[in-house]
């Protein structure tokens, strides 16, 4: 009779906490009309939504979810609209969940030779800097990716979605609707180095605004290759130069307006023109994309610069965070300068779907973005852009502070100048 009393007891309990933190009944309704507005919306705006993704997948999960609203609460609503926005199968079109009221935890991850390393924290944490990630709230990390895989946002294929992991895994609530974590304001990160020494933290999330103030400590801080910034738009945005090797190397991490960079790429030209500059290096890692025009912008009057090795002096770094505008960029640059690419294979497919637009929904106020264009920057259809010389970072050259790609570029200008 004891026994019985306390499971009846703990029934009670898991019903009253279910309930307290499920949506509420009387937001069901406001739910499902953004549910409605949210297909509606898509299917009016969307250049192609059904792609992918046929009709009656898509209001079959449509349908799923609403019914399953009164079993929610809002972490789950998050995870399931995000889940639901991957099936359309575009990397543009998805639940914009950085704007919503989301905490990240202070890190930032890199998949590197299939392990998570951290390679940026806050202040309390930078005594882990370069140790694997193995856990979070004892959910091993290959679960955890697992889990995470189906959802995460801005996805186009195999490298983008290692990407878009190693970032929205900071993501609290996030954690939170897919189980991970007990709670959306607190969790364990579990760290092992390569000696297998175990580190455990609990750790408390931090606004989007705060979380980037809060990344204080870099395994290694990016290093100016010759020394020095000669020509500078931005601090995501500049250009330095080797006068000995007649090399210039344009970091292009961010797209400024056009105006700005008509003004960079000038002041480019001319340095480039008066020091008889014979290699250019344009650096599109780590670049999330923008107006692929205003990088077309910068190509436009580089053409004209003669004393440019034209045959084999220009070169374009590419990674897998380089998508959007910045893989069409490195397709079109190819083109172009006949630029070769060298680095990793890039996280945006070159025949896609881009240009983003966006709605919100009418209750939740969520921003949703869909892709309102399609293009093709080559013939054939590819998982990214392949560079034609494929550099895979590895753990051991990275914890040197070696820069591979660049290495490779620098190595290969030598060659040509011995």
């Amino acid at each position: 009779m004891r026994k019985l009393g306390f499971l009846l007891l703990i029934t009670y309990l898991f019903t009253v906490c279910h309930c307290a933190y499920a949506v509420p009944a009387s937001e069901v309704k406001q739910w499902i009309e953004d549910i409605d507005s949210y297909r509606q919306q898509l299917e009016e705006k969307h250049i192609n939504l059904y792609h992918s993704v046929s009709k009656k997948e898509f209001v079959s999960a449509l349908s799923r979810f609403k019914t399953s609203l009164a079993d929610l609460n809002e972490q789950q609503l998050l995870v399931e609209m995000m889940r639901i926005s991957r099936l359309i199968g575009d990397g543009h079109t998805q639940l914009a969940f950085w704007e919503t009221d989301i905490g990240f935890y202070p890190f930032r991850f890199l998949n590197i030779n299939g392990n998570l390393r951290l390679i940026a924290s806050s202040e309390a944490y930078r005594y882990l800097l370069g140790y694997k990630l193995s856990a979070i709230d004892d959910i091993p990390i290959d679960e955890v990716v697992t889990r995470l895989s189906p959802v995460v946002q801005g996805v186009e294929n195999a490298h983008s979605l290692k990407v878009r992991i190693a970032w929205q895994l900071n993501a609290a609530q996030i954690l939170r609707g897919l189980s991970i974590t007990d709670k959306p304001d607190r969790a364990r990160f579990t760290f092992i180095d390569d000696s297998g020494h175990q580190k455990i933290v609990s750790v408390v999330p931090a606004s989007l605004s705060k979380f980037h103030k809060k990344l204080t400590h870099f395994l290694f801080p990016r290093k100016i290759p010759f020394s020095e910034q000669k020509i500078t738009a931005s601090e995501n945005l500049w250009m330095s130069a080797d006068k000995d090797t007649k090399t210039a190397y344009i970091y292009f991490r961010r797209y400024p307006t056009f105006s700005n960079m008509e003004n960079f790429a000038k002041d480019v030209k001319g340095y480039l023109e008066n020091n008889k500059i014979k290699n250019l290096i344009i650096d599109l890692r780590n670049n999330g994309g923008g107006d692929f025009f205003v990088g077309l912008r910068m190509a436009w009057p580089l053409v004209l610069v003669d004393s440019l090795d034209w045959e084999h002096g220009v070169y374009t770094l590419i990674d897998n965070s380089t998508y959007s505008a910045a893989m069409s960029n490195a397709a079109q640059y190819r083109q172009l300068l006949n630029a070769k690419l060298v680095g990793e294979p890039t996280g945006g497919n070159p025949v896609g779907y881009q240009d983003m637009g966006q709605f919100s929904l009418p209750n939740s106020g969520w921003t949703i973005t869909y892709s309102k264009r399609s293009y093709r920057f080559q013939e054939v259809f590819s998982e990214g852009v392949q560079p034609d010389v494929l550099i895979e970072q590895d753990w051991p050259s990275y914890l040197k502070g070696i820069d591979q790609s660049l290495a490779w570029v620098l190595d290969d200008i030598r060659k040509k100048t011995n």
